[in-house]
């Protein structure tokens, strides 16, 4: 689902719309359709706005934010209803033009912030923005509950480190940790990532930096196997020399992912020698993963003009199967038939686990196996299969 944005109309002059748009996808082909949602009322058009998925249990679309025009930020809290096709507004507050305060407790308006989906919550972190005319860089963080549909305040513990203000970063989420990378101010670009522990209610900051400072790049977090891998490509990059004159950054195409395993980065298809249909440089473009076919998608995006183009990359080599094993015992060696085989890993599922036996490189058998323990409902969770080896000589 594609909702908002900007786009050039056909009398030339530039804004925000508020319209929705599926896209289909198969292997070689695209289709899109141009949505009439069902409801009467319906949220302002904006852009540089918040907009999460809440996972199958809720099924809708999370809206918060944004720019209608260059004088009104937004800060109205909206769902898209996927199934019935209608947007639902939450609270009894009206469409805010004059950057006042929520009447539900949502933070101030703005724009150019950053949000995730994580354990029925949607944290919400920095952005553009403030009450009347205000140009401040957020550091807040705040949280929305999918089940009450309330908004709170995250305070850290007193004391604790926190992060500068900043929008047009990247927020994620893995293993009870909120992070943020990238983003920018006026006094300031980042290259460096925070990370807020959801337990012990403070943020860190890591030592991972990542070359150019970056911000306003597209980015996405996949699950892969043994380690997570958080994918960013374009946005603007500046180096930033103290007391030199300040300047805007400089577009890129370049990609680069951080393994949240080893805890490092690596760039990737990046050099146009090799990857000749590379997407021109942008920024604020989208970006989602495409768990079948194990590939990035990007769409639209802006460099001194609006880009309306998708383009794919597959990831497969760096995300991997969808399993992995990683221990067996016997762990080397010939077995004999009838050998009782224990393999552990990630990933198995029930009923498809097979184990192909070969001699050589000829393969003589497989079974269908049973899981010795059960399989939890996450994407990755440890089991473990028993099987006998089957007898050579027959």
């Amino acid at each position: 689902m594609l909702y908002g944005g900007i786009e050039d109309s056909k009398n030339g002059n530039v804004g925000p719309n508020g319209d929705v748009y599926f896209m289909k996808m198969g292997s070689n082909d695209v289709t899109w359709s141009k949505e009439t949602p069902n409801s009467d009322e319906r949220p302002l058009a904006r852009s540089q706005h918040v907009a999460v998925t809440t996972g199958a249990k809720f099924d809708r679309v999370f809206v918060f934010g944004g720019h209608h025009d260059p004088k009104s930020r937004l800060n109205d809290t909206w769902f898209f209803n996927v199934k019935e096709m209608e947007w639902v507004r939450v609270g009894a507050e009206k469409d805010n033009l004059t950057n006042a305060a929520s009447a539900i407790g949502a933070p101030a308006p703005r724009a150019n912030s950053g949000a995730i989906c994580y354990e029925n919550k949607v944290y919400l972190v920095g952005g553009h923005g403030g009450h009347s005319y205000a140009r401040t860089a957020f550091s807040d963080m705040y949280t929305f509950d999918l089940e009450t549909e309330q908004w709170d305040k995250v305070v850290p513990n007193a004391g604790t480190p926190s992060p500068d203000g900043r929008g047009g970063h990247s927020v994620f989420a893995f293993d009870g940790k909120i992070y943020i990378y990238g983003g920018w101010n006026t006094d300031q670009q980042y290259n460096n990532i925070w990370q807020f522990d959801l337990e012990k209610n403070e943020w860190f900051e890591p030592d991972i930096n990542f070359g150019i400072p970056r911000w306003n790049h597209s980015s996405t977090l996949v699950p892969a196997i043994p380690t997570w891998k958080f994918f960013v490509f374009g946005g603007e990059q500046l180096e930033f020399n103290e007391g030199a004159a300040r300047r805007f950054g400089d577009y890129t195409n370049s990609s680069a992912y951080l393994d949240l395993g080893s805890i490092q980065w690596t760039t990737y298809a990046s050099d146009p020698e090799v990857f000749s249909n590379m997407p021109p440089p942008r920024e604020y473009a989208s970006m989602a993963y495409d768990s079948r076919e194990s590939r990035l998608i990007v769409y639209g995006g802006w460099n001194n003009g609006w880009f309306d183009d998708l383009y794919s990359l597959n990831v497969g080599k760096i995300v991997g199967p969808s399993y992995a094993i990683t221990h067996s015992e016997p762990q080397l060696g010939q077995v004999s038939g009838g050998t009782k085989l224990r393999i552990q890993g990630q990933g198995f599922k029930e009923p498809n686990i097979k184990v192909l036996f070969t001699v050589g490189n000829v393969p003589v058998d497989s079974f269908s196996l049973r899981v010795t323990r059960e399989v939890a409902a996450e994407y990755i969770s440890d089991t473990e299969i028993e099987c006998a080896s089957p007898n050579f000589e027959d």
